[in-house]
């Protein structure tokens, strides 16, 4: 039984769960690169809705990664 309901959060669930984070890892690394190259970011407005809500998990991330600044021009942060 408890095999039954595994397969059934995979079949139903993992899927789009996956898609969803493919779809926000995307637009980070096209920030990432268009902030990288200097070039103008179009979805960076955007991101300002949502500055309050991803504030401490993006310091969280950038100083996962030994970084002491964000390196994100449009967010500041340290």
């Amino acid at each position: 039984m408890r095999e039954f309901f595994i397969e059934f959060v995979n079949l139903h669930f993992k899927k789009p769960v996956e898609i969803s984070q493919s779809h926000v890892r995307d637009l980070l690394l096209l920030s990432l690169f268009l902030d990288y190259f200097g070039l103008d970011n179009p979805s960076g407005i955007h991101f300002l809705d949502l500055y309050p809500y991803i504030f401490n998990e993006f310091h969280l991330w950038h100083k996962s990664l030994g970084l002491e600044k964000g390196g994100i021009s449009f967010i500041p942060c340290c």
